[in-house]
Protein backbone atom coordinates (compact mmCIF):
# COMPACT_ATOMS: atom_id res chain seq x y z
CA UNK A 1 0.00 0.00 0.00
CA UNK A 2 1.53 3.29 -0.62
CA UNK A 3 1.60 5.91 1.23
CA UNK A 4 -0.18 9.08 0.15
CA UNK A 5 0.99 12.57 0.18
CA UNK A 6 0.49 15.00 2.90
CA UNK A 7 -2.25 17.78 2.59
CA UNK A 8 -0.85 21.10 1.93
CA UNK A 9 -3.23 23.26 4.32
CA UNK A 10 -2.02 24.61 6.64
CA UNK A 11 -5.35 24.75 8.92
CA UNK A 12 -3.76 26.54 11.88
CA UNK A 13 -1.00 26.55 13.93
CA UNK A 14 -2.00 23.73 16.29
CA UNK A 15 -0.89 19.85 14.71
CA UNK A 16 -1.74 17.01 15.82
CA UNK A 17 0.00 13.52 14.53
CA UNK A 18 -2.06 10.47 14.76
CA UNK A 19 -1.30 6.75 14.56
CA UNK A 20 -3.83 4.56 13.25
CA UNK A 21 -3.78 0.73 12.34
CA UNK A 22 -5.96 -2.49 13.00
CA UNK A 23 -5.25 -4.38 16.40
CA UNK A 24 -2.12 -5.89 16.62
CA UNK A 25 -0.23 -3.91 14.48
CA UNK A 26 1.82 -2.29 16.57
CA UNK A 27 0.62 1.23 17.25
CA UNK A 28 1.98 0.69 21.05
CA UNK A 29 5.40 0.52 20.26
CA UNK A 30 5.68 3.10 17.18
CA UNK A 31 3.41 5.80 19.39
CA UNK A 32 5.99 5.77 22.24
CA UNK A 33 9.25 5.34 19.90
CA UNK A 34 7.82 8.63 18.05
CA UNK A 35 6.61 10.55 20.78
CA UNK A 36 9.61 10.65 23.04
CA UNK A 37 11.73 11.40 19.90
CA UNK A 38 9.35 14.28 19.32
CA UNK A 39 8.68 15.47 22.38
CA UNK A 40 5.32 14.59 22.84
CA UNK A 41 2.34 12.94 24.77
CA UNK A 42 -0.12 10.53 23.85
CA UNK A 43 -3.68 10.92 23.50
CA UNK A 44 -5.56 7.39 23.34
CA UNK A 45 -8.82 6.68 21.03
CA UNK A 46 -9.13 3.45 21.93
CA UNK A 47 -12.93 3.25 23.95
CA UNK A 48 -11.72 0.21 26.39
CA UNK A 49 -8.19 0.86 27.42
CA UNK A 50 -10.17 4.27 29.10
CA UNK A 51 -11.33 1.61 31.92
CA UNK A 52 -9.40 1.02 34.88
CA UNK A 53 -8.37 -2.72 35.53
CA UNK A 54 -9.14 -3.49 32.16
CA UNK A 55 -5.52 -3.71 31.65
CA UNK A 56 -4.35 -7.30 29.96
CA UNK A 57 -7.74 -7.90 27.98
CA UNK A 58 -7.26 -3.95 26.51
CA UNK A 59 -3.31 -4.19 25.72
CA UNK A 60 -2.67 -1.43 27.56
CA UNK A 61 1.21 0.17 27.47
CA UNK A 62 2.71 -1.24 31.09
CA UNK A 63 3.20 1.13 33.98
CA UNK A 64 7.00 1.46 32.52
CA UNK A 65 6.11 2.20 29.35
CA UNK A 66 3.69 4.73 30.66
CA UNK A 67 5.80 6.54 32.67
CA UNK A 68 8.13 7.04 29.67
CA UNK A 69 5.58 8.81 27.76
CA UNK A 70 2.85 10.63 29.42
CA UNK A 71 -0.68 9.65 28.03
CA UNK A 72 -3.96 11.17 28.24
CA UNK A 73 -7.58 9.07 28.70
CA UNK A 74 -5.84 5.61 29.79
CA UNK A 75 -7.40 4.18 33.10
CA UNK A 76 -9.60 7.74 33.27
CA UNK A 77 -13.02 5.99 34.27
CA UNK A 78 -14.26 3.26 36.41
CA UNK A 79 -15.69 -0.54 34.91
CA UNK A 80 -18.91 -0.52 34.57
CA UNK A 81 -19.51 3.28 33.35
CA UNK A 82 -21.21 4.33 30.16
CA UNK A 83 -18.50 6.92 28.25
CA UNK A 84 -20.21 8.72 25.47
CA UNK A 85 -18.56 9.15 22.06
CA UNK A 86 -19.53 13.44 23.12
CA UNK A 87 -17.83 12.64 26.79
CA UNK A 88 -14.85 11.23 25.05
CA UNK A 89 -14.20 14.40 22.13
CA UNK A 90 -14.68 16.64 25.25
CA UNK A 91 -12.21 14.83 27.51
CA UNK A 92 -9.91 14.29 24.74
CA UNK A 93 -9.80 18.20 23.21
CA UNK A 94 -9.22 19.10 26.50
CA UNK A 95 -6.02 17.00 26.74
CA UNK A 96 -4.58 18.05 23.46
CA UNK A 97 -5.60 21.79 23.83
CA UNK A 98 -3.30 21.24 27.46
CA UNK A 99 -0.72 19.40 25.65
CA UNK A 100 -0.53 22.43 22.85
CA UNK A 101 -0.64 25.41 25.73
CA UNK A 102 2.97 23.47 27.01
CA UNK A 103 4.62 23.18 24.08
CA UNK A 104 4.40 19.69 23.17
CA UNK A 105 3.02 17.76 20.33
CA UNK A 106 -0.13 16.01 20.66
CA UNK A 107 -0.40 12.35 19.43
CA UNK A 108 -3.65 10.57 19.18
CA UNK A 109 -3.00 6.75 18.64
CA UNK A 110 -5.70 3.96 18.99
CA UNK A 111 -7.69 1.32 17.55
CA UNK A 112 -11.05 2.83 17.64
CA UNK A 113 -12.15 4.37 14.49
CA UNK A 114 -14.93 6.30 15.60
CA UNK A 115 -13.47 8.02 18.63
CA UNK A 116 -9.68 8.82 16.53
CA UNK A 117 -12.19 10.23 13.76
CA UNK A 118 -14.14 12.46 16.33
CA UNK A 119 -11.09 14.18 17.00
CA UNK A 120 -9.60 14.48 13.51
CA UNK A 121 -12.87 15.82 12.28
CA UNK A 122 -13.45 17.85 15.33
CA UNK A 123 -17.06 16.48 15.63
CA UNK A 124 -19.66 18.83 17.02
CA UNK A 125 -21.30 15.66 19.17
CA UNK A 126 -25.03 16.69 21.33
CA UNK A 127 -24.59 15.72 25.13
CA UNK A 128 -28.05 13.53 25.24
CA UNK A 129 -29.25 11.88 28.35
CA UNK A 130 -29.43 8.35 28.71
CA UNK A 131 -33.22 7.50 28.22
CA UNK A 132 -33.52 4.08 30.46
CA UNK A 133 -37.19 2.87 29.69
CA UNK A 134 -35.97 3.39 25.83
CA UNK A 135 -32.36 1.58 26.51
CA UNK A 136 -34.46 -1.56 28.33
CA UNK A 137 -36.69 -2.01 25.01
CA UNK A 138 -33.89 -2.45 22.72
CA UNK A 139 -31.32 -4.49 25.04
CA UNK A 140 -33.65 -7.37 24.11
CA UNK A 141 -32.60 -7.14 20.76
CA UNK A 142 -29.92 -8.52 18.99
CA UNK A 143 -26.44 -6.54 17.12
CA UNK A 144 -27.46 -6.63 14.16
CA UNK A 145 -31.45 -5.96 14.66
CA UNK A 146 -30.16 -2.89 16.67
CA UNK A 147 -28.21 -2.30 13.10
CA UNK A 148 -31.20 -2.49 11.00
CA UNK A 149 -33.15 -0.05 13.02
CA UNK A 150 -30.52 2.52 13.04
CA UNK A 151 -29.37 1.65 8.83
CA UNK A 152 -33.43 2.57 8.73
CA UNK A 153 -33.74 5.77 10.52
CA UNK A 154 -29.92 7.40 10.12
CA UNK A 155 -28.33 5.45 7.32
CA UNK A 156 -24.92 7.81 7.69
CA UNK A 157 -24.58 6.74 11.35
CA UNK A 158 -25.45 3.15 10.55
CA UNK A 159 -22.13 3.25 8.18
CA UNK A 160 -20.02 4.91 10.86
CA UNK A 161 -20.56 2.16 13.65
CA UNK A 162 -19.19 -1.20 13.77
CA UNK A 163 -22.76 -3.08 13.16
CA UNK A 164 -21.82 -5.36 15.95
CA UNK A 165 -21.32 -3.55 18.87
CA UNK A 166 -24.92 -3.31 20.57
CA UNK A 167 -23.42 -0.74 22.95
CA UNK A 168 -22.99 2.06 20.34
CA UNK A 169 -26.05 1.35 18.21
CA UNK A 170 -28.45 1.66 21.17
CA UNK A 171 -26.33 5.13 22.03
CA UNK A 172 -27.38 6.10 18.16
CA UNK A 173 -31.01 5.25 18.32
CA UNK A 174 -31.13 6.69 21.31
CA UNK A 175 -30.05 10.01 20.51
CA UNK A 176 -32.76 9.81 17.31
CA UNK A 177 -35.95 8.99 19.65
CA UNK A 178 -34.85 12.06 22.20
CA UNK A 179 -33.81 14.48 20.05
CA UNK A 180 -35.97 13.30 17.14
CA UNK A 181 -33.39 14.03 14.65
CA UNK A 182 -31.02 11.75 13.46
CA UNK A 183 -27.41 11.38 14.09
CA UNK A 184 -25.48 12.54 11.51
CA UNK A 185 -27.41 15.72 11.61
CA UNK A 186 -26.01 16.59 14.87
CA UNK A 187 -22.27 15.32 13.98
CA UNK A 188 -20.77 18.01 12.00
CA UNK A 189 -17.22 18.49 11.06
CA UNK A 190 -14.82 21.43 11.53
CA UNK A 191 -11.21 21.34 9.56
CA UNK A 192 -10.46 24.81 11.05
CA UNK A 193 -8.65 23.80 14.38
CA UNK A 194 -5.52 22.51 13.73
CA UNK A 195 -3.34 20.38 10.88
CA UNK A 196 -2.92 16.97 11.05
CA UNK A 197 -1.16 14.14 9.67
CA UNK A 198 -2.35 10.93 9.85
CA UNK A 199 0.12 7.60 9.81
CA UNK A 200 -1.94 4.07 9.29
CA UNK A 201 -0.01 0.91 10.07
CA UNK A 202 -0.41 -1.65 7.21
CA UNK A 203 0.83 -5.24 7.81
CA UNK A 204 -0.25 -8.12 5.67
CA UNK A 205 -3.42 -10.35 6.27
CA UNK A 206 -1.53 -12.95 7.53
CA UNK A 207 0.75 -11.76 9.07
CA UNK A 208 -1.69 -9.42 11.39
CA UNK A 209 -3.49 -12.99 11.73
CA UNK A 210 -0.82 -14.52 13.14
CA UNK A 211 0.17 -11.87 15.22
CA UNK A 212 -3.31 -11.57 16.81
CA UNK A 213 -3.54 -15.18 17.40
CA UNK A 214 0.23 -15.01 19.32
CA UNK A 215 -0.97 -11.84 21.20
CA UNK A 216 -4.26 -14.29 22.55
CA UNK A 217 -2.40 -16.57 23.85
CA UNK A 218 -0.05 -14.77 25.36
CA UNK A 219 -2.79 -12.70 27.40
CA UNK A 220 -4.32 -15.70 28.42
CA UNK A 221 -0.75 -17.05 29.64
CA UNK A 222 -0.40 -13.33 31.71
CA UNK A 223 -3.85 -14.28 33.40
CA UNK A 224 -6.77 -12.39 31.13
CA UNK A 225 -9.18 -14.98 32.70
CA UNK A 226 -8.22 -14.35 36.10
CA UNK A 227 -8.18 -9.90 35.24
CA UNK A 228 -12.26 -10.54 34.08
CA UNK A 229 -12.72 -13.14 37.14
CA UNK A 230 -11.49 -10.23 39.30
CA UNK A 231 -13.62 -7.78 37.70
CA UNK A 232 -16.82 -9.78 38.51
CA UNK A 233 -15.58 -9.68 42.44
CA UNK A 234 -15.31 -6.12 42.12
CA UNK A 235 -18.84 -5.74 40.79
CA UNK A 236 -18.57 -5.13 37.72
CA UNK A 237 -21.75 -6.93 35.64
CA UNK A 238 -21.57 -9.55 32.98
CA UNK A 239 -23.58 -8.03 30.89
CA UNK A 240 -21.37 -4.63 30.50
CA UNK A 241 -18.26 -6.71 30.37
CA UNK A 242 -20.00 -8.27 27.40
CA UNK A 243 -21.18 -5.09 25.73
CA UNK A 244 -17.22 -4.36 25.45
CA UNK A 245 -17.07 -7.48 22.89
CA UNK A 246 -13.94 -9.05 21.87
CA UNK A 247 -11.98 -11.29 24.90
CA UNK A 248 -14.45 -9.55 27.64
CA UNK A 249 -17.20 -11.27 26.53
CA UNK A 250 -15.64 -14.59 25.21
CA UNK A 251 -14.38 -14.64 28.08
CA UNK A 252 -17.79 -14.68 30.02
CA UNK A 253 -19.22 -16.69 27.99
CA UNK A 254 -16.30 -19.26 28.82
CA UNK A 255 -17.12 -18.94 32.49
CA UNK A 256 -20.62 -19.43 32.06
CA UNK A 257 -20.13 -22.90 30.13
CA UNK A 258 -17.89 -24.05 32.51
CA UNK A 259 -14.14 -23.87 33.24
CA UNK A 260 -13.08 -27.16 31.08
CA UNK A 261 -9.73 -27.23 29.00
CA UNK A 262 -12.04 -27.93 25.83
CA UNK A 263 -14.13 -24.97 26.36
CA UNK A 264 -10.76 -22.73 27.28
CA UNK A 265 -9.23 -24.04 23.76
CA UNK A 266 -12.84 -23.49 22.37
CA UNK A 267 -13.08 -19.94 23.31
CA UNK A 268 -9.38 -19.16 22.93
CA UNK A 269 -9.71 -19.97 18.84
CA UNK A 270 -13.13 -18.80 18.76
CA UNK A 271 -12.02 -15.02 20.06
CA UNK A 272 -8.81 -15.28 17.17
CA UNK A 273 -11.40 -15.40 14.37
CA UNK A 274 -13.46 -13.06 16.42
CA UNK A 275 -10.70 -10.41 16.17
CA UNK A 276 -9.66 -11.57 12.69
CA UNK A 277 -13.19 -10.31 11.68
CA UNK A 278 -12.65 -7.24 13.66
CA UNK A 279 -9.72 -6.16 12.09
CA UNK A 280 -11.03 -6.39 8.66
CA UNK A 281 -13.62 -3.88 9.65
CA UNK A 282 -11.00 -1.68 11.26
CA UNK A 283 -9.21 -1.74 7.87
CA UNK A 284 -12.43 -0.91 6.45
CA UNK A 285 -13.05 2.39 8.37
CA UNK A 286 -9.65 3.16 8.29
CA UNK A 287 -9.22 3.44 4.22
CA UNK A 288 -12.44 5.78 4.64
CA UNK A 289 -10.24 8.18 6.55
CA UNK A 290 -8.08 11.35 4.40
CA UNK A 291 -5.01 11.61 3.33
CA UNK A 292 -3.02 8.32 5.20
CA UNK A 293 0.17 8.09 5.44
CA UNK A 294 0.55 4.24 5.36
CA UNK A 295 3.70 2.82 6.66
CA UNK A 296 5.40 -0.57 7.82
CA UNK A 297 4.54 -0.78 11.74
CA UNK A 298 8.69 -0.88 12.26
CA UNK A 299 9.36 1.94 9.88
CA UNK A 300 10.33 4.21 12.62
CA UNK A 301 12.82 6.15 9.98
CA UNK A 302 9.80 6.51 7.36
CA UNK A 303 7.56 7.84 10.27
CA UNK A 304 10.51 10.47 11.91
CA UNK A 305 11.08 11.60 8.57
CA UNK A 306 6.92 12.55 7.78
CA UNK A 307 7.03 14.04 10.70
CA UNK A 308 10.20 15.91 10.81
CA UNK A 309 8.81 17.57 7.47
CA UNK A 310 5.22 18.15 9.16
CA UNK A 311 6.51 20.07 12.13
CA UNK A 312 8.65 21.71 10.24
CA UNK A 313 5.80 22.96 7.74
Amino acid sequence: MQSRRLPKENRSHHKLIVIIGPTSSGKTALSLELAKRFNGEIVSADSRQLYRALTIGTGKATRAELRRVAHHLIDWKNPGRTVSLSQYKKAADAALTDIWRRGRNAFLVGGTPLYARSVLDNYQIPAVKQDMKFRASLEKKSALQLYAMLKKVDPVTAERIDKHNARRLIRALEICHSTNKRVSDFITTSHDRYKSLVIGLHVDRKILYRLIDDRVDKRLRRGMIAEVKSLLKQGVSKKWLKSLGLEYRAIITYLEKGETRTNKLKMAESLKNAIHDFARRQLVWYRKFPDVCWLAPHDTTGASKLIQRFLSD
